[in-house]
């Protein structure tokens, strides 16, 4: 085989747990896999020559392509001089989605995958493309999809993380660990606003954030994790939308996410405040947003909420999708 297509999830990053570190671990955070956004990632070992391919909207991406695939060719002494890449779909960056870990860990498999390295695990791949340094969603989210729980990292001097750091901060940090995975509720429905402002916090910005408000209190950081293990978790296997979203709610008012929620525009507040008067059981902010969502749970509800963000949001701009559950991660598929 020589050619192949990766279409990768879409990552919701629900909360961090502990930016603290009392425990000796820090980070640590909640997620889940949509079926849109993707990127979808295209392939092949067999071109003439060395050739990226992206639409003029994407060309942003064509820089990633090119130092991701570099990282690849040189850690396995592959020559690139046959690889054609084309990248057909794309998500924004910096608005909550985690599309560079999607798009590098596309890049990654393909090459791999197209040389038969098989034997390397999703894991492996992360820590060679340099993501996963603070949040275990998006990349375990690749190779599996659902709704993921991840531990951190081992934290304080000579461990993993000495400092409260963002994972563009921290290169060199093991992918974060997985506690567990769970299946999203078949029924349930996404919908999701991305909406036309800036773009969330990253790069030196993200640093000064964890910077000027880590370590977040002991007390905050304890009900975050007891909304989790004992309110969302539960729900979540249970079926049950309203439970799930009356967690995901407190723990919006608490710790790192509260801070998240405050550093926003008032057009995502707005929205989340529009949410809430919906009526909706569950909503919530992703990552450093700008993106949220809403969750429902049939087509017919999520087609209702649809109608009624676009007339909220009328004249605003930004994109709004619905969207699936993936349980499933990536797809990956030989074309030729």
């Amino acid at each position: 085989m020589t050619s192949l297509r990766i279409t990768t999830p879409c990552r919701i990053h629900l909360s961090l747990i502990d930016e603290n570190g009392y425990t000796g671990r820090v980070d640590g955070g909640i997620g889940l896999m949509l079926d849109r956004p993707n990127v979808v990632f295209e392939a092949s070992n067999s071109a003439k020559e060395f050739k990226i391919e992206a639409h003029k909207y994407y060309r942003e991406s064509i820089e990633v392509i090119n130092e991701i695939a570099s990282k690849v060719f040189k850690t396995f002494n592959i020559s690139n001089k046959n690889f054609h890449f084309k990248l057909r779909r794309y998500f924004p960056s910096h608005v909550g989605l985690g599309s560079k870990t999607q798009l590098s860990l596309a890049i990654a498999c393909a090459i791999t995958k197209l040389k038969n390295l098989n034997r390397l695990t999703t894991e492996q791949l992360t820590q060679l493309v340099e993501r996963g340094g603070t949040s275990g969603i998006g990349w375990r989210g690749f190779e599996t999809g659902g709704f993921i729980l991840d531990g951190g990292h081992d934290f304080g001097k000579g461990k993993e993380k000495e400092t409260f750091l963002p994972s563009s901060a921290t290169s060199s940090v093991n992918p974060a660990l997985t506690i567990s995975r769970h299946n999203i509720p078949e029924n349930w429905r996404f919908v999701l606003v991305i909406p036309n402002i800036r773009k969330g916090a990253y790069g030196d910005e993200e640093i000064r954030v964890f910077q000027n408000y880590a370590p977040i209190p002991r007390s905050e950081v304890n009900e975050v994790s007891h909304q989790i293990l004992m309110k969302i978790i539960p729900n979540l296997i249970k079926n049950n939308l309203k439970g799930f979203g009356e967690g995901l709610k407190r723990i919006q008012s608490l710790g790192f996410k509260r801070i998240e929620i405050e550093l926003q525009h008032d057009i995502v507040k707005n929205l989340l405040k529009f949410f809430d008067n919906y009526g909706l059981k569950a909503y919530g902010m992703t990552s450093f947003g700008p993106s949220v969502v809403g969750i429902v749970e049939s087509d017919t509800e999520a087609d209702d909420l649809l109608k009624a963000v676009q007339k909220n949001q009328k004249n605003r701009g930004g994109h709004i999708y619905i969207c699936k559950p993936n349980n499933t991660g990536a797809k990956i598929e030989y074309i030729d």
